[in-house]
């Protein structure tokens, strides 16, 4: 199910809930970012974030303004498009209450096991509490329904789901089944505090609403009311909307009556799924007290290569090919890696990128992307197109946000974060796992990155080629080589790029004939199934790649595969970022590339 959260004054989030799996990381990546959402989006505060296609969901935002409330709530058209509803005829419900730390963990077990939940606060919802207290016989959250099926707290859904069988027949059912008798979902107008407005989008918007109340939301909005979030002085900096750690877990302690540990784990929550820490001197994904941290307020609504108003009618009367746009986009993007790419084209400088005149050039050709006709187009230039795409704005996506911090900003920048191409939503895990890989599920997810209703579905390439894991960046230190790629050249550019990687890097490829060990890079353990399926297509695929090659590297790994006296282990995943940036260089950019 989807969620929709709203509250007062502009605090809100949406969630389209997978699974959650947290690993390090700055670097965005089309790997499985641990196991990343089909879809994750997140409204902060102050501002509305919407995206949208990570699975072809289409979502209408509609922001009502009046007195001193803001209320914002999303209106789903076109749901038999999205091919995560489509695989789930039931539903998953579980009410919580805020500051619980045990209504966190139920959620996060959801999250981990791919389940879409709704999830409805009773302090938004108290009404209900009666309701719940007939169905279960207690009040003590959290309280957890597969269809109408009573799972009881987080502890007893823990203990299904180390029963295996148990658990998957469950999950069928829920698939498979609508929910009748179950726990009704109350509808957002009957939220505290809400009151019906109407204005000429409410009129022309009949679908159904999709909510579900963030218990995080709340919590923004009821530190706002306590004043622990304000403008505060760190040295010389004056950090806007934001709090200390330390008065977090107080203000937590007095007024929820949780121990100082419960307290902890909601302040990592939020600021993993409501803002960005604000130390630059002080990294680290772990919620410390002594930090002091800024909530998001980026202005996140539109699509990255957004048509400025006033440009529309303009930019619509062109129309323009796949191949034409492939000509061009080799043209203006060569001079912007000239200027960026080092290391062997592995790390990106983006000091200086926000002026540079190639890069400005490269913007606003991004606004043509969505006149660009895909339907009739050569697999071949779609292959080309959406690899060149990929890179550029995964670029400028780090460039506008900065490397991601935690698993849930690096998931909202994959799933959340979209260009607009030929009249569609693009996000980076709909190029690579719907275009790229051939719809094919991600790692870690259930469903297909298209549904069979889905309009992008028919522009996905006919069969995966492989390498195209060695020509996406990923926006990590565990990168293959930047280019820009060539319709006509792109199988043999690609080849060429693979080659440079498995045998100019350790980072993917590693033999130790002493010990008989290959190490191979998590990229083919994530992605078996597109390398052959097995350890040995895996490694021939390898080998088919060196075929020509006379390296060291490659003779160590033929004598080891064709003797067959070896083991497999894999290298660890380097997710910091290959770019060079920090706050100064997005806040003040420069007119020249750093060195």
């Amino acid at each position: 199910m989807t969620s929709i959260i709203w509250s007062k004054q502009s605090t809100l989030a949406l969630h389209l809930n997978f699974s959650l799996n947290s690993s390090k990381s700055s670097g965005i990546g089309h790997e499985p970012l641990g196991n990343h959402f089909n879809s994750f989006i997140s409204i902060f505060p102050e501002n509305q974030y919407t995206e949208a296609t990570g699975n072809g969901a289409l979502f209408f935002l509609v922001i009502l303004l009046f007195t001193d409330y803001t209320f914002t709530f999303f209106l789903q058209m076109n749901l038999q498009k999205s091919s995560s509803f489509e695989d789930f005829a039931g539903q998953v419900v579980i009410y919580t209450e805020i500051g619980n730390a045990k209504c966190a963990k139920g959620r996060d077990l959801l999250h981990r096991e791919c389940i879409p939940y709704t999830d409805v606060s009773l302090d938004s919802f108290p009404q209900h509490t009666q309701e719940i207290f007939d169905r279960t016989g207690t009040d003590v959250l959290p309280q957890i329904f597969f269809n109408n099926i009573y799972i009881g707290h987080e502890t007893d859904l823990e203990r299904v789901i180390f029963e295996k069988n148990k658990w998957e027949s469950l999950i069928e059912h829920v698939r498979r089944e609508k929910c009748t008798n179950g726990p009704i979902v109350p509808h957002p107008m009957n939220a505290i505090g809400f009151e019906e407005y109407e204005t000429e989008n409410n009129n022309k918007c009949c679908e159904e609403v999709l909510w579900v109340p963030d218990e995080y939301s709340k919590l923004v909005r009821d530190m706002k009311n306590a004043q622990l979030i304000k403008n505060n002085r760190v040295k010389l900096k004056v950090y806007r909307n934001s709090f200390k750690g330390e008065q977090l877990v107080d203000w937590l302690m007095r007024t929820k009556g949780i121990r100082r540990s419960e307290a902890l784990e909601i302040g990592q929550e939020l600021i993993d799924r409501h803002v960005g820490q604000q130390t630059s001197k002080e990294a680290g994904m772990t919620f410390s007290p002594d930090r002091y941290y800024q909530l998001v307020e980026d202005d996140e609504n539109k699509p990255l290569n957004a048509v400025p108003t006033g440009e529309d009618d303009e930019t619509k009367k062109q129309t323009i090919t796949v191949a034409e746009c492939n000509e061009k986009f080799v043209r203006l993007v060569k001079p912007v890696f000239k200027d960026i790419l080092t290391d062997h084209n592995q790390s990106i400088i983006y000091g200086g990128l926000s002026t540079n005149d190639n890069f400005t050039r490269y913007l606003q050709f991004s606004k043509e992307l969505n006149q660009v006709s895909l339907e009739g187009s050569v697999p071949d230039d779609r292959l080309t197109f959406f690899i060149n795409v990929y890179n550029m704005m995964l670029i400028h996506i780090t460039l506008k946000h900065g490397p991601p911090i935690g698993i849930w900003q690096r998931r909202k920048l994959v799933n959340g974060t979209y260009y607009l191409i030929g009249g569609h939503r693009y996000a980076l895990h709909s190029i690579i796992n719907g275009i790229l890989r051939a719809n094919k599920k991600g790692p870690g997810m259930l469903w297909k990155a298209f549904g069979k209703q889905d309009e992008r579905l028919p522009i996905s390439l006919p069969v995966c080629d492989p390498l195209i894991h060695f020509a996406l960046c990923s926006g990590s230190k565990t990168t293959p080589p930047l280019r820009v790629y060539h319709p006509k050249t792109i199988h043999q550019e690609m080849r060429e790029n693979a080659r440079q990687a498995l045998t100019k890097s350790d980072k993917f490829l590693r033999v130790d004939i002493k010990k008989n060990v290959i190490h191979l890079g998590k990229t083919f353990k994530w992605f078996s199934d597109d390398f052959g399926g097995t350890t040995e297509k895996i490694l021939q695929w390898i080998l088919d790649v060196l075929d020509t090659d006379e390296s060291d590297k490659k003779h160590n790994l033929q004598k080891l595969f064709f003797t067959g006296e070896y083991s497999v282990e894999y290298i660890p995943y380097d997710w910091s970022t290959n770019g060079r940036m920090d706050e100064k260089d997005r806040e003040e950019p420069k007119t020249s590339v750093n060195e």
